[in-house]
């Protein structure tokens, strides 16, 4: 059962031993995706404090997950970190009752995704290509289950969304003063703009958390010696014009279309939006950096985090490199 690529020996002996054998590895893969579960589970009728620590430390093991398989992947082969996701499903369906579907999401989801996503960054442009897989595929895979639950409810996309957010609104609706018109309008715009970008928010959500487990895995393997693929900048990130393209066909779309076809390409133009600003921040990570301006570096990402809205110059300035490549005669930058 044993891995043929061991891990080098500057890993401590009990990391070495998971990543090198199977069992282990879905072991410590199932106890990351039931974390969500089993530890706010246990932290019932503790303080709120402590409740609300052990689902954040549940939740963030869970997201981690695909930094495992990942990790896995650079060290041990696609054959290898394809076993231990597979006893990763199967754990799963045990657990849920021999249920099928819940074992194939996580095989997909948390093994396929991250394992091709990491086998094609050891590729030649693997930043652009393993960003533009995932994103992509993960997008693809919220539109189809989503189309496929809508269905199954006799729905909608936008009507499943819909359904879905109704308890939540429904309850803040209850905690109103009785009287406030305009409290009631401010929440009913709020449910409208929520229900209308949910689905591209998710999908670019776990798109940066998923890729971003891809990278923080690959910058474990370099740092244990075990990366096989080339050490690329983070900050070459830039995508192709088919993707600037696609992004421009959504936004006529979203404004020619409507119903279905609308909502669709709002949801997916967020996504895509979501790539041309990060190459975008790559762009300006890179100019800064090149000016020794690390300061500004950091403001620019705090600014981001506090003031969302200046994501959109990020995306046009996205969009522009990928025409006139603004990098071109930048210093060479490695952060």
């Amino acid at each position: 059962m044993q891995d043929q690529s061991p891990a080098p020996q500057s890993m401590s002996l009990a990391l070495r031993y998971v990543l090198t054998h199977r069992l282990p590895c879905a072991a410590l893969m199932l106890v990351m995706l039931m974390s969500a579960l089993w530890l706010p589970a246990i932290s019932s009728g503790m303080p709120a404090f402590v409740a609300m620590l052990m689902t954040t430390i549940g939740l963030s093991l869970n997201v981690m997950a695909p930094a495992l398989i990942a990790l896995i992947t650079f060290g041990g082969g696609l054959l290898f970190a394809t076993h231990v996701a597979a006893l990763a499903a199967a754990g799963i369906v045990a657990l849920s009752g021999f249920a099928l579907m819940p074992g194939l999401v996580v095989f997909v989801l948390y093994g396929v995704v991250p394992i091709l996503g990491a086998a094609l960054m050891m590729r030649q442009d693997g930043v652009r290509r393993s960003a533009q897989y995932m994103a992509f595929g993960l997008g693809g895979m919220s539109l189809l289950g989503l189309m496929i639950a809508a269905a199954m409810h006799g729905t909608s996309v936008s009507g499943l969304i819909e359904q879905f957010l109704a308890p939540m609104f429904a309850g803040v609706e209850q905690q109103l003063p009785a009287g406030q018109p305009d409290a009631m309008r401010i929440l009913e715009e709020s449910r409208r703009m929520m229900v209308a970008i949910l689905p591209g928010l998710l999908a670019l959500g776990v798109w940066f958390s998923w890729w971003g487990d891809v990278v923080l895995a690959r910058n474990v393997a370099r740092k244990y010696g075990f990366y096989q693929g080339e050490p690329t900048s983070l900050l070459s990130l830039g995508f192709g014009k088919p993707v600037a393209y696609l992004f421009l066909a959504l936004l006529i779309a979203l404004n020619l279309g409507a119903g279905e076809l609308h909502y669709i390409a709002v949801n997916a133009a967020i996504l895509i939006g979501g790539l041309l600003a990060a190459q975008g921040m790559a762009v300006g990570h890179s100019w800064l950096k090149a000016k020794g301006m690390l300061f500004s570096i950091a403001l620019m990402y705090l600014m981001l985090i506090i003031w969302s809205v200046l994501i959109i110059p990020f995306v046009i300035i996205g969009l522009m490199d990928i025409w006139f490549d603004y990098r071109r005669n930048m210093p060479a930058v490695g952060g």
